[in-house]
């Protein structure tokens, strides 16, 4: 009892001097109000963190923010990877050597990973419960004797959402500027030519013709329109010898979404497909592997 008669005496002399002193008092509403100021942006994106995710929580883990996108600069985690995807994947380089140390040069692969799925969500996306199912299920099973991965490499993923909110989004003038996810696919359009040059590249490659998907999806990348960008779209990007060898360097596979006739544990076998797109070996056929030329239906 005595101690907290001690404190309360303490606070109330203290308090009195607050009252009795009117040069503190000024002081101390002056800090009040740059306390709640300053507390907002914390607070926003406290609640733009929690937003994202609520229905695909599982890619939550692996978001690559796009809090700050701005219209110049490579400014947020988003803006990063898509950079290295960018300055890379088109190259002419004379031999994988050379291409494996502008990559160490830049560290894009100690920063995203040697091969890593990159898929874009949103938070309405019923897909992309389904594309969460199977990423689980793949995960789990991880290089087991029923998801062999040949080349060895640990299971990589990043995800970026279609729905993020950013704090400064109210900034932009425009209303459709005023979407994150907008001013991203904006600025590698405009800045960096980027989704004409990975329509062009993903369109080649033997997916497209094994499984006769329209050319209407990979139009709709280089179209680059951010509002109808769906969801879920799944990529591949792989910085390893064996892609580079089979001229699928960088950005290499697209999946859009999965067919709603499938099982999670099938959805999982495509994921592992996509991963196994190249051989590891010159002799290596896996003729039930859409993803490679060698594909029979």
């Amino acid at each position: 009892m005595n101690i907290l008669k001690s404190i309360n005496a303490t606070f109330s002399k203290f308090w009195r001097w607050i009252k009795e002193t009117a040069w503190v008092q000024p002081l101390l509403i002056v800090g009040g109000i740059f306390a709640i100021i300053f507390s907002i942006s914390k607070f926003n994106k406290w609640f733009s963190t929690m937003a994202v995710g609520t229905s695909t929580g599982y890619f939550t883990s692996y978001r690559l923010s796009l809090e700050n996108e701005g219209a110049d600069g490579i400014e947020t985690q988003a803006d990063k990877l898509t950079k290295t995807i960018h300055d890379f994947s088109f190259e002419d380089y004379a031999t994988y050597e050379e291409a494996k140390a502008e990559l160490d040069k830049a560290n894009v692969i100690s920063d995203f990973g040697e091969k890593y799925f990159l898929i874009i969500v949103s938070n309405d996306c019923s897909g992309c419960e389904k594309a969460q199912a199977a990423f689980e299920v793949l995960q789990d099973s991880w290089n087991n004797s029923s998801f062999r991965i040949e080349d060895g490499g640990s299971f990589r993923l990043h995800s970026i959402y279609s729905d993020e909110i950013s704090t400064n989004d109210n900034t932009f003038d425009l209303e459709e500027d005023q979407k994150a996810f907008y001013r991203y696919v904006k600025k590698f359009d405009d800045q960096y030519d980027l989704w004409t040059q990975a329509a062009g590249k993903l369109i080649d490659s033997p997916y497209k013709d094994n499984m006769s998907i329209a050319e209407s999806k990979y139009t709709s990348i280089e179209n680059a329109d951010a509002a109808t960008w769906e969801t879920p779209t799944i990529y591949l990007v792989d910085w390893t010898k064996a892609a580079f060898e089979n001229d699928r360097f960088g950005i290499s596979e697209v999946l859009f979404g999965f067919t709603s006739d499938k099982s999670d544990y099938d959805r999982a076998t495509l994921l592992q497909q996509m991963w196994n797109h190249v051989p590891q070996t010159a002799d290596a056929k896996d003729k039930a592997n859409p993803f490679r030329t060698e594909y029979q239906k």
